[in-house]
């Protein structure tokens, strides 16, 4: 159901024109008041004359709302109740209303019959009721107001400050240097609510950023090296051009103490109880949008692009590599080709992420000594740190030994194993394993009992066996030669770098990046719901250790966008992005400072993931550092302990 307003204009040919509108609800106001749904200027009708109302779509009820009535069937009433399929008629001054029924609708139709009345027609309404005659002119009504304004706002407030100047503690009651105030103090400041000297410091005098590192030390010292160690020229010019407006702005800001570059030109105080507000993108992206352009015609070279909104504009992500074995961290360039990292491991990804084959076999068998799955995952070797935020170095003891084992003996039940990062003692250990040992004895020469010489030696075996004792130390040579070699222990997994002029063999040192991306922030702990794969999406098809595997510009798009909403690329979860969100200017540990109320609690966490039924928690140690504790777990069933926090 559904009112539809009807008027009929007629033009000066005489030729009708007719208007349709559908009004919204089942509550339709009648008067002279601009607002009301059905307008008629009239002076013979109220402001809000009458409502039309329809409960059931059929019939129709019309009230009178302020004592005066309406003609119907030829009588004045207040209030009439109308079967819209019958029909009606009502007459409201010189305008008549026609109640008619179309299918679902009800057809509201209205027009003017007669003139329009006497007090309308005959008197101007605007000079009907205007105040002119009693109100003083506009000359006295502007320099009373000012007046007014002059001294509730100016002279009063300073009669009030000057008067309890010398005062700790005013009398209760009003004060006319409160109408300076611009509102309530956030809820961070709530404590300084009866102390405006804290930042207040000098009587017209604008908050300077000294009062605010009086007591916010840490996160002044914590300002971006970005931008504190550019050149103010640098930086000057890497700004946006200002407007008129802007210039007008900034010549009164000049005028009044208000010096550029203060911490309120961000941070806006007096807005309320609640959070003070956050910084919009908009100031970061008056600078960084376009500002290439700006700093060449300044004479700068630029070392940034040019970024306005992550969902739009945003270069692509450099991350710190290293371009060859032992090399330093360089910057990559975007649109090189494939980027490669070589941190001194052999690893092929896409090996061990099979879901079949011998890897999978052996990621299986462990299934309830490790917690692996039918196959290995990612988690499984790259495990996050205490917080969650980064992702540990791989480590050859917790990582990677329960397969890729460097057990060489067993003595009494006990496995000796290689010296792993450490390759002269891996050589010490093998040279000292063959000079101390025999070789396997032959089952041919029994228990060695006393015999003839002469006949005794006259054996093969014997013959053979004692030759091997003979050379055995030379084969420790040929051992850590092995091990050192192609299909050996070390040259499986490391860069080796054979003796040469005396030297000995060498391993080249791994060196694992613990953060590619310097200049942005990235949190695993916020995406701990998300797959590894969903986001290292080359890490499957990885052949080689050196394939950096972090995710580009365009994995992070296909959830983040930029603060709006806009985005160049289908997001199936938009998640709405700011500058702020991955990048820092005050700096808390090297991530995006945020207050603290949205920090972490004191957790404690495992980052293996143990079982629930295996391990419990038997002491808790250290001090409560960065909100995280130490934690002691231990394996009744394994017998040992194992460490996380």
């Amino acid at each position: 159901m559904s009112f539809i307003l009807r008027r009929i204009s007629t033009t000066k040919t005489g030729k009708q024109i007719i208007r349709d509108q559908a009004l919204p609800g089942d509550t339709i106001t009648l008067g002279r008041d601009a607002g009301n749904v059905i307008h008629i200027a009239d002076l013979a009708v109220n402001p809000q004359h009458a409502t039309i109302t329809s409960a059931d779509g059929r019939h129709v009820r019309v009230a009178a709302s302020e004592g005066l009535g309406f003609d119907f069937n030829g009588r004045t009433v207040d209030a009439a109740d109308i079967d819209s399929a019958a029909g009606a008629e009502l007459r409201f001054g010189g305008h008549r209303l026609t109640i008619a029924r179309e299918g679902e609708s009800i057809i509201l139709l209205v027009e003017r019959i007669d003139e329009l009345s006497q007090s309308s027609k005959d008197v101007d309404e605007a000079k009907a009721f205007s105040l002119a005659g009693v109100m003083p002119g506009k000359r006295m009504g502007a320099w009373t107001f000012g007046i007014i304004v002059l001294l509730a706002f100016l002279i009063g407030p300073i009669w009030a400050w000057h008067s309890f100047r010398g005062v700790d503690e005013r009398p209760q009651g009003y004060h006319a240097d409160m109408a300076w105030s611009s509102g309530p103090l956030s809820s961070a400041h709530a404590n300084l609510k009866g102390d405006c000297q804290a930042c207040h410091v000098e009587p017209f005098v604008a908050v300077t950023d000294k009062a605010c590192v009086g007591c916010h030390t840490g996160e002044h010292k914590a300002m971006s090296a970005a931008h504190a160690n550019a050149p103010t020229a640098m930086l000057l010019a890497a700004r946006h051009p200002p407007g008129v407006g802007e210039k007008v702005l900034a010549g009164f800001a000049k005028a009044f103490n208000r010096p550029q570059g203060r911490c309120v030109e961000c941070h806006t105080e007096h807005e309320g109880a609640g959070p003070m507000p956050a910084t919009p993108q908009k100031f970061c992206a008056d600078c960084h949008d376009g500002m290439k352009a700006r700093l060449i015609d300044a004479g700068f070279k630029p070392t940034v692009a040019d970024a306005a909104d992550f969902g739009t504009l945003h270069p692509e992500f450099r991350p710190l590599v290293r371009p060859g074995p032992g090399g330093k961290l360089v910057r990559a360039m975007p649109g090189k080709g494939t980027l490669t990292d070589y941190d001194g491991l052999k690893f092929p990804h896409d090996l061990h992420l099979q879901a079949t084959g011998g890897v999978a076999r052996m990621a299986a068998s462990f299934r309830g000594r490790y917690n692996f799955g039918n196959k290995l995952e990612c988690e499984n070797c790259h495990r996050p740190d205490a917080d969650g935020v980064r992702i540990k170095p791989v480590e050859m003891e917790r990582d990677c030994a329960m397969c890729h084992s460097l057990a060489f003996e067993t003595v009494g039940g006990v496995t000796r194993t290689l010296r792993h990062g450490e390759p002269d003692q891996v050589v010490a250990d093998l040279f000292a394993y063959y000079r101390s040992t025999p070789p396997t004895r032959p089952l041919q020469l029994g228990g060695m009992e006393r015999r003839r010489p002469g006949a005794y030696a006259e054996g093969q075996v014997y013959n053979i066996y004692f030759r091997e004792v003979a050379v055995r130390p030379s084969r420790a040579e040929d051992a850590v030669r092995a091990v050192f070699s192609k299909g050996g222990a070390c040259y499986d997994c490391h860069t080796i770098v054979p003796p040469a002029a005396g030297n000995k063999w060498r391993v080249v040192p791994v060196d694992q990046t613990a953060r590619f991306l310097t200049k942005g922030w990235f949190d695993h702990d916020a995406h701990k719901e998300t797959d590894c794969a969903d986001c290292h999406t080359a890490a499957p098809q990885s052949k080689a250790a050196t394939d950096l595997l972090i995710p580009g510009l365009r994995q992070c798009r296909d959830c983040h966008v930029g603060e709006t909403g806009a985005r160049i690329v289908k997001v199936e979860t938009a998640t709405k992005s700011p500058c702020a969100m991955c990048h820092e200017y005050h700096s808390d540990g090297g991530k995006p400072w945020m207050p603290a109320r949205q920090r972490k609690k004191k957790i404690a966490m495992v980052t293996d993931r143990p079982p629930r039924d295996a391990y419990a928690v038997t002491v808790i140690t250290g001090p409560a550092r960065r909100h995280l504790y130490d934690v002691t777990w231990r394996a009744p069933v394994l017998g040992f302990a194992k460490r996380g926090g």
